[in-house]
């Protein structure tokens, strides 16, 4: 009986569908989820059914719909008098601006530390920038190490941001400083980058990134 009356109320239209119900989630990191199930008739599948990627606000029968969230994936079930339903989770923010903010961990970390404790700081983030903007962001050195021609040429490395999404990083333990010597060369740097990945979600990245006081010390043989 329940798919007669359901089935009553989907027009003829290729395009039609009932909107049943709509569950929304929260990560940890901010990144939202919105699952919506809906009703319509089996002949029109092919056409309704949505591909990934599809803007809430351009498919949604809600009446609020959401610029920053699509179409992640989506479940079909045949029931009977001819009516299918579909879920359509989609993902990403239901603000129109901005950034969720930073989830910062601080993990023990055994052979870490030089001027602070032996420690790793973690940051899970979301980011609007694409794969290659965050891997260049993440490799692309913003400290330049000058060597003494004498040692060796230069190097350079990537530092800790003091903000990520408006979220405070911890501080180095000191301050970054340079001790050169007749024939060595100390750089202590603070807190860079060690390790970073990211995971497409929607028009988002999930990124994590990890940091470890660092220096550099050169003498010459």
């Amino acid at each position: 009986m329940a798919s007669v009356i359901i089935g009553s109320a989907i027009d003829s239209t290729t395009d039609s569908k009932v909107l049943q119900r709509q569950n929304f989630s929260k990560e940890p990191n901010g990144l939202e989820t919105i699952i919506e199930a809906y009703a319509i008739k089996t002949l029109n599948r092919d056409t309704i059914v949505p591909v990934k990627g599809v803007l809430h606000s351009a498919f949604s029968s809600s009446t609020k719909k959401y610029t920053r969230m699509v179409v992640e994936s989506v479940a079909t079930e045949e029931q009977d008098g001819g009516i299918t339903q579909i879920l359509v989770t989609f993902v990403g923010l239901t603000s129109s601006t901005g950034l969720p903010p930073t989830i910062v961990r601080i993990i023990p970390t055994a052979g870490a530390g030089i001027f602070g404790p032996p420690l790793t700081i973690e940051a899970e983030f979301l980011t609007d920038s694409s794969e290659t903007q965050f891997i260049n962001g993440s490799i692309s050195p913003n400290v330049v190490v000058a060597l003494p021609s004498t040692l060796v040429g230069n190097t350079s490395i990537n530092k800790m941001p003091a903000f990520i999404n408006g979220t405070k990083m911890p501080e180095d333990p000191r301050p970054p400083f340079i001790k050169r010597g007749k024939n060595s060369f100390y750089q202590y740097f603070g807190y860079t980058t060690q390790t970073f990945g990211c995971e497409r979600r929607g028009l988002f990245l999930v990124a994590r990134t990890t940091y470890l006081e660092t220096d550099v010390s050169v003498a010459a043989v």
